[in-house]
């Protein structure tokens, strides 16, 4: 906006602010470089949704282990559709039907458990982090992970979850792998299945 000052010693006016023509190449190179950035957000924004996803994952299992620990009994992880939305999943720690103090972690469509048939390279993944062993993959759908009294899963197997995006193919896929004694394995991989071990 131009804006007109009156100079008393030159009895003059001098004219301060932008033209339009300056507005217009200001506006135009910022456009270039949202343009160039938003894809590279989103991609970002996604990745983190699934990572998040799988944190949850994790943080669940570990959860309903401690508190096979607390208690000294059994309890157990399970894995179901949410009935509000079936292309939701709910997973919560306890015993039997969800009750209102079980904990519980909803899974939508920024990361939600996937068949392991859908999720390329799960091979290497495995060769890599269970070499020899033939982890059993519990059903995305419905699903039971038992922990005895002692933190350890019953029947002593590796488990292996893993998670895809809906809204964002390109955030690749994660692994949320249960050890037999208990401990938990994130790993993540691109579109094409490379696996890297994220903690």
């Amino acid at each position: 906006m131009k804006r007109g000052i009156f100079d008393a010693q030159s009895a003059s006016w001098r004219e301060y602010g932008f033209s339009l023509t300056e507005l217009v190449v200001t506006l135009a190179v910022a456009l270039i470089l949202m343009a160039i950035g938003v894809p590279s957000f989103l991609r970002a924004y996604h990745s983190y949704l699934l990572t998040n996803s799988a944190s949850q994952m994790a943080d669940i299992l570990r959860l309903s282990r401690y508190e096979a620990i607390r208690l000294n009994k059994q309890v157990n992880c399970q894995v179901q559709p949410y009935a509000g939305d079936p292309t939701m999943t709910i997973v919560w720690a306890g015993n039997g039907a969800q009750g209102t103090g079980d904990k519980m972690i909803l899974l939508g469509s920024s990361g939600n458990l996937v068949d392991a048939g859908t999720v390329p390279q799960t091979a290497t993944l495995l060769s890599q982090a269970v070499s020899g062993t033939v982890p059993a993959t519990p059903s995305p759908t419905s699903a039971v992970i038992t922990f005895d009294a002692r933190g350890a899963v019953t029947p002593p197997n590796v488990n292996a979850f893993y998670l895809s995006s809906a809204i964002g193919p390109e955030a690749g896929y994660r692994a949320v792998l249960l050890m037999p004694a208990g401990s938990i394995q994130i790993w993540t991989a691109d579109p094409s299945g490379y696996w890297q071990q994220v903690r």
